[in-house]
Parts: C-alpha cells; sequence; structure tokens
C-alpha cells in the first residue's frame, strides 16, 4: 500500500484497497472545459446531486498536477498540456480506479507547492475535472464520459481576473496580460479541440445536470 508522498507509486499487483475486488473498477467521469468556465463549481455541485441519489464520487482537480519548479512555456505560460504532470496524474487515477492509494497529490496555485491529501473514504466514482491533463487522459484511462463546459469569454475573464487576484495573490497587470498573450493561444491549441470529442456539452453557468445524470445513470 502506497504511503503519504509515494501515492502514485502503484502496480495493479497491489493488494486492494477496502476489501474490494481489483477487478471491479471505478467508472471515471471526466469534466473539462476553458479556463474559470465552472468546472470545479459544476463538479461540485454534480456530485451533490449523486450524493443524494445515494453515490459516493470523490473529486480529483488536474490543477493538483501542476509541476513543481517548472519554467513557463515560452508560447503558453502556464496555460498548456505540459505544465501538468501527466504521468503522475495519470498513474495516480489509474490506481485510484482500483481503490488503491492513501493519498493524492495536491497543489497550492498561490505558493506552487507540492502536497498530499488523504484518501479515507470510500468512493463508487471518480469525477475528474481541468482544463489541462484530460487531453492525456482521454487517451490512457477509460473515460465512461466526457462533459465540455462551454461560457462564454467575458464572464471567463473576469472570474480568472478575480480569482488570480484575490486567491492567488497575482498582479492585476500580470493577470491581464497572461490571459490574452497565454491563456487564449493555449485554449485555442489545447482545449477548444476536446469540445469534438465531448459526449455531453454544457452551456454556461446554468448546470444543466440532466444529461450528465443521465450518461451516468
Amino acid at each position: 500500500m502506497a504511503n503519504e508522498g509515494e501515492g502514485s507509486r502503484w502496480s495493479p499487483q497491489d493488494p486492494p484497497n477496502w476489501g474490494v475486488d481489483a477487478s471491479k473498477t471505478v467508472p471515471v467521469v471526466c469534466i473539462c472545459g476553458p479556463s474559470a468556465a465552472g468546472k470545479t463549481t459544476f463538479a461540485a455541485h454534480l456530485a451533490e446531486r449523486l450524493r443524494a441519489r445515494g453515490r459516493h464520487p470523490l473529486l480529483i482537480a488536474c490543477e493538483d498536477y501542476y509541476r513543481c519548479g517548472w519554467s513557463p512555456n515560452s508560447r503558453y505560460g502556464f496555460d498548456t498540456v505540459d505544465a501538468i504532470d501527466t504521468e503522475e496524474l495519470r498513474l495516480q487515477l489509474s490506481a485510484v480506479r482500483y481503490r488503491q492509494l492513501d493519498s493524492l497529490r495536491s497543489y497550492d496555485m498561490r505558493t506552487r507547492t507540492v502536497g498530499f491529501r488523504a484518501l479515507n473514504k470510500p468512493y463508487d466514482l471518480v469525477l475528474v475535472e481541468g482544463s489541462y491533463g484530460p487531453q492525456h487522459l482521454l487517451e490512457a484511462v477509460p473515460i465512461s464520459l466526457l462533459v465540455y463546459i462551454e461560457t462564454p469569454l467575458l464572464p471567463r475573464l473576469t472570474n480568472r481576473l478575480w480569482r488570480d487576484v484575490r486567491e492567488r495573490q497575482r498582479p492585476v497587470l500580470y493577470v491581464i496580460r497572461q490571459m490574452l498573450r497565454e491563456m487564449l493561444p493555449g485554449e485555442r491549441r489545447f482545449i477548444h479541440p476536446l469540445k469534438r470529442r465531448a459526449d455531453v456539452v454544457v452551456h454556461g453557468y446554468n448546470w444543466d445536470l440532466g444529461p450528465v445524470l443521465s450518461g451516468i445513470d
């Protein structure tokens, strides 16, 4: 069994956690879309509805797998799939499908430091959300349902500016420059193509959970 700090060092031969048959893997729902589209909020609302139906979802954020000490890309900055430790993400998600981990990686966006969070409650469904990371997961991990969140640009820019300045302590001009020079090109290159592969497209901040819940059931 992996201990804290070694959460991804897993192989299918490890004994299953909670006495669960390792052949019975946990389904994965992936929620993707551009920056500040509301993916995290949507995932939280979806998890709440699922719990009301008796399910036990586990939420995983791709932003918890940003590389530590990574130098920003000259073209896209941090708005690129290369900024994500995709190997770690794939390994941990694969292990989670077999209920094999004690802890999951975490990442402090303000200090850009890596940590771990305990994984000590049973779950029967994984909700993984993020802008960068799903691109590689689609080819490496069985995804039961791919959900794309599409939100108009102006509210997204406002939300990202507010979030990055207030929560992540970034200077206003830095965030504006980052959005215009790196975020938008990164989305066109890496995120927009995901929409064509999505099983469900959710528009705006209306949180229409019906099609997603139907896809999960």
